[in-house]
């Protein structure tokens, strides 16, 4: 099925002119070819492509046509048979087509293997199509909404069908999936003033339908997302040492009760929490709360000494200057975080292999089985060095590769286990790149940079597939200070 784009992003320009010059040298070898042919015949003779010789109605043709079961063919017969029921080819096509299915030279083939050979073909010419075509972006729109600051962050919550965005004066705005403002209102925290609130991210837990939001107060409260689209105030985590900057969260598919909330400060630290009842409760109540407490108020000092029992919490040191991203990787069972310092530009928190779970007792509320993986950092964090730091990164699991935004100017491919030097270095940005983004669909790569342009990178051929600039509006004073980027297929 072809992929559908949710956002709409204009058309590009940047490559009419690539498109022209190759249209143009189409048609120039197209009329040096004929104007070389002396008669019709000679141009039917032309080569086709394998794969363009039978299409799928073509072999229910061949087997009407008797074709079919246990009857074989010989290459004399396997010609004369197709040059008169799908006269679409010549004899050398005919020729080549019958020793491309007859790879164990036998001398004959049948109906299956024919077939067999012709979806093989088919499907691989059409993934190839499919990583090499160039989307076809529909107009943009301006989008009604109540922000009055910086975007923070924009993301797809799959469970409600809902785009929500969040700016740094805390104003959320929810969207349908037509990119319609359906509701909009302002979350507050009762540790600083309302005129003081600074949002500086949120993130989405769908195993449980809640959303965690970071404040420079030094607090991450985490609220519950109603089936009305409301945020009621679940857990406030406070005693923070320094400011969270951005967050995570994983949750394991097999076992939701097992996730993970990560955050990156202003000090370059990474802190994680592991929850181990996720769907039940993320951190139990206190014995001292009441149970008509409006919400949990949780420190982090607390998690850290053991005090929560379906709770564990760790933190490192990963760079010298702000944490700008964090992810957790399941499948490397690593933290990956980057900042704009040099010599610690992109960092690697391994963990202790979890090769057993355990059941931890102490939370058997229903027939549900809470069994937790040990979760233990190794004492070594990789690091890498890239001139001039790293603005984001992405990890895909698919082609197992780390792409990263370079503040100079570079898009960079990494195997997260040889970190010596990168797979591959993509290059065309003129400004700083500050966001990148793997489609794992179309085997390509999304790249934005600081003067607003948008290219699309193949990723096994490492080349630039579009270039798309001049779309996207300026801010007050004519400069991108900050852009957040969500680009989001439907399969």
């Amino acid at each position: 099925m072809s992929d559908k784009p949710r956002l709409s992003v204009p058309l590009s320009t940047g490559l009419k002119g690539v498109a022209a010059i190759s249209k143009f040298k189409g048609l120039i070898n197209h009329s040096t070819s004929l104007s070389s042919l002396s008669n019709l015949d000679e141009v039917k003779d032309e080569r086709i492509a394998i794969q363009n010789l039978l299409r799928i109605e073509d072999l229910e043709t061949l087997r009407l046509e008797g074709f079919a079961g246990n009857q074989v063919l010989n290459k004399e017969q396997f010609i004369e048979f197709l040059r008169e029921k799908i006269p679409r080819g010549s004899v050398k096509d005919y020729d080549e087509l019958f020793e491309s299915v007859d790879v164990t030279k036998e001398g004959y083939i049948s109906w299956d293997k024919l077939a067999e050979y012709t979806m093989l073909k088919l499907a691989d010419n059409d993934d190839r199509q499919k990583a090499t075509s160039i989307p076809n972006w529909k107009g943009g729109k301006s989008l009604i909404n109540a922000h009055r600051d910086s975007i923070k962050r924009i993301l797809h919550m799959d469970s409600f069908g809902r785009y929500v965005s969040m700016s740094k004066e805390g104003t959320v705005c929810i969207y349908n999936d037509e990119l319609q403002l359906y509701k909009t209102f302002k979350t507050t925290t009762e540790s600083c003033k309302l005129r003081d609130l600074w949002v500086t991210d949120f993130v989405f837990m769908p195993n449980n339908n809640k959303i965690a939001i970071s404040y420079t107060s030094k607090e991450i409260i985490i609220y519950d997302m109603t089936s009305k689209l409301e945020l009621n105030l679940s857990y406030r985590i406070v005693g923070m040492i320094s400011t969270p900057y951005c967050l995570d969260y994983w949750s394991d598919t097999e076992n939701p009760n097992d996730a993970i909330l990560s955050w990156g400060d202003v000090q370059g630290n990474v802190h994680a929490i592991f929850f181990n009842s996720a769907l039940i409760a993320l951190i139990e109540r206190p014995a001292q709360q009441t149970n008509d407490a409006e919400y949990t108020k949780v420190r982090l000092e607390d998690i850290a000494n053991g005090n929560y029992k379906n709770a564990s919490y760790l933190t490192y040191n990963a760079h010298t200057e702000w944490t700008r991203k964090v992810k957790y990787a399941d499948q490397l069972e690593c933290f990956i975080s980057c900042s704009t310092s040099t010599g610690r530009a992109l960092a690697f928190g391994w963990m202790e292999k979890a090769g057993s779970t355990v059941r931890n007792n102490d939370i058997v509320r229903d027939r549900s089985n809470y069994s937790i993986r040990n979760r233990k950092l190794r004492e070594q964090i990789s690091t890498v060095s890239i001139d001039q730091g790293v603005n984001s990164f992405d990890y895909s699991q698919h082609f197992k590769l780390i792409a990263t935004a370079g503040a100079n100017n570079e898009v960079r491919l990494w195997n997260p286990f040889v970190l010596s030097k990168p797979n591959g270095i993509l290059r065309g940005h003129m400004r700083s790149v500050l966001f990148v983004q793997f489609i794992h669909s179309r085997a390509q790569i999304l790249s934005f940079s600081k003067d607003k342009i948008l290219r699309i990178w193949d990723v096994q051929l490492q080349i630039c597939l579009q270039r798309i600039s001049n779309v996207f509006p300026r801010g007050p004073e004519g400069k991108i200070k900050r852009k957040r980027v969500l680009f989001n297929y439907l399969e």
